[in-house]
């Protein structure tokens, strides 16, 4: 027995990945204990019991931190009780110093319960500013994020990495024990606060790859695109943290301090070959059907000489720079790479404090505050056309040739007051949209912990956080916002031989500049400048918690099972937490929801572990828990409810299993409870007329009947004019906020099995069945599928968002807030092994240490709707369109680590996941597309997505005892991403692949130092 507690935690072995079935053990393990990165040997194991803790000192860096107090914080995840949990996955730090500890979000995504995101890949997107961390691709609002047990937000940005000594994952609900948001789980970092002495942690990365694919050399050359260089390097990241700390009053406290700085290069589509042109499917016209049985280059593209429909025909100018038109001819397309970036430029700053003093042998006080300020840069930089639908032009316009005037306005061509109608595409090759994102995150935190007893412990704490994130854009065009700009741009008169807007001639604009588009030599660069917009954001979230708990045992009162050994564990918390939001935009997004709101939540809460039967044959332990909250929140009549239980029951020694059910809730602040003011809009009336030459067919009365339509609104809208050829007709929409939104609910179980086996010392498994489903989830109103879901699949709940005149049968409005009307189930296995082997030898050779680690992830089922009727899709096995990027139904993370018999560390990991099919092709109705006039078989040239295999391999290696090098490589093999293109504007697909599953980017080098100082 004492043999197999001893290694029970040394299975933390390789990148430190481990799963806490010693809970399941005699006795419970420290979810901290490692593997020694210098010998390759196994920690020694450690008791926690409740009200004492014995924590590991980091004899580098902590030597003395711990002088003068037996007291030492024990953070237990999932519970507010002092014991350990089953069901956690517990990341230790050498995952971090071996893949990045720069970049946690992308660190964590090797995992297979975390699903990858974008990060800091892609360009353009305000919404790709923070790092989030999503577990079970439930979404990251439903995902909880805590750091040292305490809230946060949802940004890993704010943590520096190297600080991090372990990272707690539990997935499944935990309202009970943490309140709102923790639906798919809780994710707790755990900082080190405590340093004697001064260390400096840096590394370096970059991108590497080889250009030598002769699919993309053909098709870049067919293009006209330029190749890029042979070997492609790039996209560094820089990342350095200094902390220092000293011990005050002979131990009894620490000043600890700390900075980090951190870079992220940005990488240009150019910069390889399998980026370089986005990927399309060719469009045979054979006569008018898509073949798609060929990839070509596709849309980084221009005319220089622009194109203009006038009259009926199609023109372009001359290219002599005379104001005359020719046909449009397809030769003088000029094709050009994209310029915009596949990864944004960032810069981080990192900085804080910590001081820790014990009041007394048994009292502790601590204090924090951490900041974080960081920038992105990114930019929309291609040939863009800036198209003119339908603008009226002044036949005397200045700026016209006479050929021009004739075409466009006929007998009136140079008659004043007289106009012709114009469509043209105006195309810029120097077009660059400018974007940056700037976020400022501020926390304190104080607490006041201690033992009132053996059996009792206190903690008393308060948390204020500040987040700011602005948003800016230049040079932005937008049709909408800008549409009466380019017509006062286009109506210019003759001013004394000038060429002047009318609008500056009557002082009605006196800034207009005129859009001289009918010549070859191009727009004045001036006009540019006013018809693009500068546009922004400010998006303030603020939250302020205070929470007092206690937990101990009834074992002074006597209060246990009489089967059992220990007492009853109890913790009892009441938490007060305030919660703001607003966001505001300006400029060209000005029309953006404006909100500012706030709720708060008093809580109080309690949890049982209650010991029924120990230390009897076949019964080693068997033990219920279960926790209680009731949360009442200023913006909600009732009191919310939430509980878990659970059962363990360890048979024997090494042999456990564990279930729990959780009852957990999300409120919906950030959702935007406030109600935002409607905006005008247009919405396609299927039930309305077609205009004059549409090939459109009417809905029938039986149709449109599904909404409640009556038949004297049916008929009268036969008259109704408002609508244009293709049925679009005016709406006001109600966007945003539902001050009627009700917290969404989710009802998840957990089953597992934990081994660890007499006669295979240092092996662990656990295994884990979960089951996540959430009901009355948050669903903005996607006005794209409202007519469908209503007039062709007789859904009524998107029936009822339409709103008509009662006497015209129009369409006056469309609701398009958000809903609790869907759904999302998720459910699968969690499949665990650790092997540590202490000693390798061949005779009386000494080969050093050997583990191995594997974490797999079985996903059997991911359902999800958005209305109660409408269609539920099933996106597990399948990519692209609707499902996005690709569902696997299993991935793993495994690995071999070599403890080297001199010195030192060697890994090998290797991550995988399994094929993906085209949703397209899916038997799933929601999902499949139905073959249309023009597209007998859709997207053949991408049915599968292979199975992907990645290889990392890590050395850490020790100079002396105060200094460690560490280098890495990310997709050794440099494995090129399978191609998906931008086949149809809804793929979903980035960079012609999906870069969350697929590292597009070729290999990523590392190198890092840690090394204290003094």
């Amino acid at each position: 027995m004492s043999r197999l507690l001893k290694y029970s935690t040394a299975i933390a072995v390789c990148l430190g990945v481990c799963v806490a079935g010693g809970a399941f053990a005699s006795e419970p393990l420290s979810p901290g204990a490692s593997q020694d990165a210098t010998e390759g040997q196994p920690a020694p194991a450690e008791k926690v019991k409740a009200g004492k803790a014995k924590k590991k000192v980091d004899k580098k860096e902590d030597a003395s931190a711990e002088q003068g107090s037996d007291i030492a914080e024990v953070v237990v995840t999932g519970s507010r009780i002092r014991r350990s949990r089953p069901g956690v996955t517990v990341v230790n730090s050498d995952l971090l110093s071996t893949r990045g500890a720069g970049r946690l979000d992308d660190t964590l995504s090797a995992l297979p319960q975390v699903a990858p995101m974008l990060g800091e890949k892609g360009s353009n997107d305000p919404r790709l500013g923070p790092a989030r961390i999503n577990l079970r691709r439930l979404g990251a609002g439903r995902t909880l994020t805590l750091l040292n047990g305490e809230r946060m937000s949802n940004d890993v940005y704010i943590i520096p990495g190297t600080l991090v000594e372990r990272v707690d994952i539990l997935t499944g609900g935990a309202s009970a024990v943490y309140g709102s948001d923790a639906i798919a789980g809780v994710i707790n970092f755990i900082v080190k606060k405590r340093f004697n002495g001064l260390v400096i942690d840096s590394e370096m990365s970059t991108q590497e790859s080889t250009n030598d694919d002769p699919f993309y050399e053909k098709l870049l050359a067919d293009g006209g695109y330029p190749q890029p260089k042979k070997v492609a390097w790039g996209g560094t990241q820089t990342y350095t943290t200094i902390a220092g700390g000293h011990n005050i009053a002979g131990g009894k406290g620490n000043i600890s301090l700390f900075a980090g700085f951190r870079r992220s290069e940005p990488m240009k589509f150019s910069m390889f070959d399998r980026t370089a042109c986005p990927l399309y499917m060719n469009v045979q016209p054979v006569p008018d059907m898509q073949t798609n049985d060929t990839w070509s280059c596709g849309f980084s593209e221009y005319n220089p000489y622009h194109w203009f429909g006038a009259g009926d025909g199609g023109y372009t100018n001359a290219k002599d720079g005379s104001r005359t038109w020719r046909p449009y001819d397809v030769n003088d397309i000029v094709r050009t790479p994209q310029n915009d970036y596949l990864q944004r430029e960032t810069k981080t700053l990192n900085a804080g404090g910590f001081f820790t003093y014990n009041l007394t042998d048994k009292i502790t006080f601590d204090t924090s505050l951490l900041t974080t300020g960081y920038e992105q840069r990114g930019q929309n930089a291609q040939a863009v056309n800036f198209y003119i639908d339908g603008a009226d032009v002044a036949c005397d316009n200045p700026l016209l040739g006479a050929q021009q005037a004739q075409i466009l306005c006929g007998p009136d061509a140079g008659v004043a007051g007289k106009t012709g109608t114009l469509y043209a595409a105006i195309f810029r090759p120097d077009y660059t949209n400018q974007y940056n994102i700037k976020t400022y995150d501020v926390r304190a935190a104080a607490h006041l912990s201690g033992r009132m007893s053996s059996a009792l412990n206190f903690d008393l704490s308060v948390q204020r956080s500040r987040r700011t994130e602005k948003y800016l854009g230049t040079d932005i065009f937008d049709w909408w916002a800008t549409k009466d700009l380019y017509k006062k741009a286009l109506d210019v008169v003759n001013v004394n031989g000038v060429p002047t807007c009318r609008s500056v001639v009557d002082g009605s604009d006196p800034n207009c500049v005129p859009f001289d588009v009918f010549s070859s030599k191009g727009p004045n660069p001036d006009v540019w400048k006013y018809v693009t917009l500068t546009g922004g954001s400010r998006v303030i979230t603020e939250q302020f918690v205070a929470t007092g708990a206690i937990n101990g045992t009834l074992e002074t009162y006597g209060i246990k099972s009489p089967w059992a050994t220990d007492a009853v564990g109890y913790a009892v918390v009441a938490e007060h937490r305030w919660n703001r939001a607003a966001e505001e935009g300006s400029g060209a997004y000005s029309w953006w929801s404006r909100y500012d709101n706030s709720d708060s939540v008093n809580e109080l809460g309690g949890e049982l572990d209650v010991p029924l039967i120990q230390d009897v044959p076949y019964v080693k332990q068997l033990s219920i828990s279960g926790g209680y909250r009731l949360s009442k929140y200023k913006s909600i009549k009732d009191p919310l409810k939430t509980w878990k239980m659970e059962v363990n029951y360890i048979i024997v020694p090494g042999l456990g299993f564990h279930a729990s059910v959780n009852r957990a809730i999300r409120q919906g602040v950030l959702e935007r409870l406030q109600q935002a003011s409607p905006y005008s809009g247009t919405f396609r009336d299927y039930c309305a007329p077609p205009g004059p030459g549409s090939n459109l067919e009417r809905y029938s009365y039986t149709q449109c009947s599904s909404s409640g339509m009556t038949q004297a609104q049916y008929d009268a809208l036969s008259n109704y004019k408002a609508c244009d050829n293709n049925g679009y007709c005016p709406v006001l929409y109600r966007p945003g906020g539902n001050p009627n939104l009700q917290p969404e609910t989710s009802d998840s179980t957990t089953i597992g099995l934990a081994f660890q086996p007499k006669f295979l010392p240092n092996f662990n498994l656990t295994l884990d069945y979960y089951d996540i489903n959430v009901k009355g989830a948050f669903n903005w109103v996607r006005t794209g599928i409202v007519a469908d879901q209503c007039y062709n699949q007789h859904v009524d709940f998107y029936c009822g968002l339409i709103k008509r005149d009662p006497t015209t049968g129009a369409v006056t409005e469309i609701n398009a807030m958000y809903q609790n009307s869907g759904f999302v189930r998720n459910k699968g296995y969690d499949l665990s092994m650790n092997y540590y082997i202490p000693a390798l030898k061949v005779g009386d050779h000494a080969l050093g240490s050997l583990g191995l680690a594997y974490n797999g992830s079985f996903l059997t089922g991911y359902d999800q709707a958005f209305a109660p009727g409408a269609p539920v899709y099933s996106c597990l096995g399948y990519f692209g369109f609707y499902c996005d990027a690709p569902w696997p139904k299993y991935r793993h993370y495994a690995s071999a680590s070599w403890g080297m018999p001199w010195k030192g560390r060697l890994t090998l990991a290797w991550r995988y996941a399994s094929s993906t099919t085209n949703s397209k092709l899916a038997p799933n109705a929601p999902l499949a597309s139905a073959p249309s006039w023009n597209n007998t078989d859709s997207y053949p040239l991408i049915p599968k997505l292979p199975a992907s295999s990645y290889f990392d391999l890590a050395l850490n290696y020790p100079i002396t005892k105060d200094v460690e090098l560490r280098f890495n490589v990310q997709n050794l093999m440099d494995k090129t991403p399978p191609k998906v293109g931008y086949a149809d504007a809804g793929s979903g697909a980035w960079f012609n692949t999906f870069p969350q599953l697929y590292d597009a980017f070729g290999r990523t080098i590392r190198v890092g130092v840690h090394a204290k100082i003094w």
